[in-house]
């Protein structure tokens, strides 16, 4: 897996990650490569502070899935159309 972001929070011995990965809705691979984030995030999510997916909705507005969120990762296993998750309800807006 190579995130676009890693950032590193605290100091010393309690510092946390978190994965940033920005996706272009756009790109054929962009259902594959987000279920796959997302199945990194159910099997190591907990040795992460975040692990979060970005892309810019038909809206412009910088959208976030949560993908340490079980149900966020339910509707991505699901998916068929990108847009229409990062619309939901569920991601937030930035």
């Amino acid at each position: 897996m190579c995130p676009d972001f890693l950032f590193f929070h605290g100091e010393g011995e309690n510092v946390n990650v978190s994965i940033v990965d920005a996706h272009g809705l756009h790109l054929a691979d962009a259902v594959a490569k987000l279920r796959g984030l997302a199945q990194f995030a159910d099997a190591h999510g907990d040795s992460f502070h975040r692990i979060e997916a970005v892309a810019q909705a038909a809206d412009r507005e910088l959208r976030v899935l949560d993908l340490k969120d079980a149900t966020v990762r339910g509707e991505i296993s699901r998916a068929d159309d990108l847009e229409a998750l990062y619309l939901a309800a569920g991601a937030a807006c930035r």
